[in-house]
C-alpha cells in the first residue's frame, strides 16, 4: 500500500504515513472528491461500492461519483487519477471545477478514523451510463439522479427517489431504469430500486471540527470556496 502525506489539523505537513495505518491512529490526511453533473439535464451520477473492502460493515449507500486518497508526494491536480482508475475515462484536470477544501472527521471504526481535508471538485459529465466503462473493481456501479431529488436526499426530505443505475455483474454492466417512487425497505419489486445517500452531499457545517471523534459523528467545516 502507497504512502500518504500526513497533516496536522491546520493542514501543515509533517510526513508520510501507509494509508492503513493513519486511518487507525486518526491521523489528517487528504482525499480527492468528484461530483459527475450533467449541465444540460441537470443530473448527477453516484457511486456504488463494492462490499468487504473495509475493516467495517459498510453500508450500502450510493456516495461520491470519485473519490480516494492522494499518494505521498502528489499535488492536487494529480487527484484526477482518480476519475481514470474509477471510471476509466480519459479526463483532464483542466475540465474540473475546484468548489472547496472540507476538513471533516469522523469514527467510522475503532481502527478506522477518518480524519480527512477533502478537495471538492465538480466534474461536467455529458454522457450516458452505458459510456463509461467503470473500470474499477472496487466499484460495484453507478446512480444517475436528477440533481434535486439528490439535493433532496441529503438534506434528508425524503428516503428513496427515481433512479437509473448500472450495476458490475459476473459477466459484464447491466443497465436499469426505475420509473417509480419506491421505499428504501422494499425488496419486493424486480423492476425498481431505491438509494440512500450517504453524507458525501453535506450541508455546510461552519462549526469548527470536533477533534473527539469517539461518538461516531461526523464533524466538518469548509476551509475555502
Amino acid at each position: 500500500m502507497k504512502p500518504i502525506d500526513i497533516f496536522n489539523d491546520r493542514y501543515e505537513h509533517l510526513g508520510t504515513e501507509d494509508k492503513k495505518e493513519a486511518h487507525r491512529q486518526g491521523l489528517w490526511h487528504r482525499t480527492f472528491s468528484a461530483l459527475a453533473l450533467n449541465p444540460i439535464t441537470r443530473r448527477i451520477m453516484l457511486q456504488k461500492k463494492a462490499p468487504g473492502r473495509y475493516s467495517f460493515d459498510r453500508p450500502d449507500y450510493a456516495d461520491i461519483t470519485v473519490g480516494g486518497h492522494y499518494h505521498a508526494g502528489e499535488t492536487i491536480p494529480d487527484g484526477i487519477r482518480e476519475v481514470h482508475e474509477e471510471l476509466g475515462l480519459d479526463i483532464e484536470y483542466a475540465d474540473l471545477h475546484p468548489i472547496g477544501l472540507r476538513q471533516t472527521a469522523v469514527t467510522l471504526a475503532p481502527d478506522y478514523i477518518e480524519r480527512e481535508f477533502q478537495h471538492w471538485h465538480l466534474l461536467p459529465l455529458g454522457i450516458d451510463l452505458d459510456a463509461i466503462p467503470l473500470a474499477d473493481a472496487e466499484v460495484s456501479g453507478l446512480v444517475d439522479l436528477d440533481i434535486d431529488d439528490a439535493i433532496a436526499l441529503a438534506e434528508g426530505a425524503g428516503d428513496s427517489v427515481p433512479a437509473r443505475y448500472a450495476t458490475r455483474t459476473g459477466t459484464g454492466l447491466t443497465y436499469h431504469e426505475e420509473n417509480s417512487r419506491v421505499p428504501t425497505s422494499s425488496r419486493t419489486s424486480s423492476r425498481s430500486t431505491s438509494y440512500t445517500c450517504a453524507s458525501s452531499l453535506p450541508r455546510v457545517d461552519t462549526a469548527r471540527v470536533n477533534d473527539d471523534t469517539s461518538t461516531g459523528d461526523r464533524r466538518h467545516r469548509w476551509l475555502s470556496p
